[in-house]
């Protein structure tokens, strides 16, 4: 199911996304699940709330990094075994990491219903990823640099068809946008796209500010020939105000705790933050999308079975 095919904009659904770890601590918000018993239980309870989609990465008991299909396997496996959220787990994003050792926390686990996951994350340009501190307003580190190069980008969307996975595309800014648009029209991809516009707080200039402005510049330039389903969401910074507007203007959104601590909010869990994207649908009349709907209006089965 696509966009026009529901009668008018308030008719469809919210699709909500939770991004309920990322490479966050517990300090100062202690609401950050780990393990896979904890990202379960998060899952069940941004479910509860409203929520659709997860994205996640793989983590320690002690908050380190853990790229391993092991680990992968088992966070979905505990996943799905009390949630029908749909999954977009991270790759092993490693500077210096080959495709395929980018996708080996996540092909092997594609062969068990249990253990597979529905979308492919595809960053869709490059970026200097450094960090601006809050307080003194200098860069933390200077050398930050992620690269997704063209050639990355198309043996990607060619391995997620490979693998029965719906691509989720991430933007930056506009030029990566761009190149979404340029890949869609010469590669015949499967529709509606599935766009994550990823914004950025003061802490992240890599990124559109996390804005209403910040939005804008991103939807004021999407072509109205070509489907798609965009999903807002905001690193280092507030994405509310930003996700009324894509929720007034037809799209979606991803919050959470691995995001941004939300300290004007009182340090809230990944479930309260649901909660009050929720409110704002339902006062543009949009009820959130249940599993089941986030899937079709994202249009997964069309993609997983290419």
């Amino acid at each position: 199911m696509t966009t026009d095919q529901w009668t008018a904009t308030t008719d469809k659904p919210v699709v909500i996304g939770v991004h309920v770890n990322e490479n966050t601590m517990r300090e100062p918000n202690p609401h950050i699940p780990w393990t896979p018993d904890e990202i379960a239980q998060t899952a069940r309870a941004c479910e509860d709330a409203g929520a659709s989609v997860m994205h996640f990465h793989g983590r320690t008991v002690d908050g380190g990094a853990d790229h391993s299909a092991a680990t992968y396997g088992a966070i979905i496996e505990r996943v799905r075994a009390v949630s029908n959220l749909l999954l977009a787990p991270s790759m092993a994003n490693v500077p210096g990491r080959t495709v395929d050792e980018r996708l080996a926390n996540l092909a092997p686990n594609q062969t068990n219903p249990n253990t597979r996951s529905d979308f492919l994350v595809i960053d869709m340009g490059c970026a200097a990823m450094d960090l601006i501190d809050s307080k003194t307003g200098h860069y933390v580190t200077d050398s930050a640099v992620f690269v997704n190069d063209t050639r990355t980008q198309i043996e990607l969307l060619s391995r997620a068809a490979e693998l029965g996975m719906a691509p989720y595309l991430t933007s930056f800014n506009v030029s990566w946008t761009r190149a979404i648009v340029a890949h869609a029209r010469s590669q015949s991809l499967a529709l509606p796209l599935v766009v994550a516009f990823i914004l950025g707080g003061d802490e992240f200039p890599a990124a559109h500010p996390a804005t209403v402005a910040g939005v804008r510049a991103q939807l004021d330039l999407l072509p109205p020939d070509l489907p798609m389903e965009w999903i807002v969401s905001a690193y280092r910074g507030n994405v509310l105000a930003a996700a009324e507007e894509s929720i007034r203007r037809g799209g979606h959104v991803a919050i959470g705790a691995g995001d941004y601590h939300y300290a004007e909010l009182g340090h809230p869990s990944t479930p309260d933050l649901v909660k009050e994207v929720a409110a704002i649908a339902r006062r543009y009349g949009r009820e959130p999308a249940t599993p089941d709907q986030a899937r079709r209006i994202l249009g997964v089965d069309v993609h997983a079975s290419r």
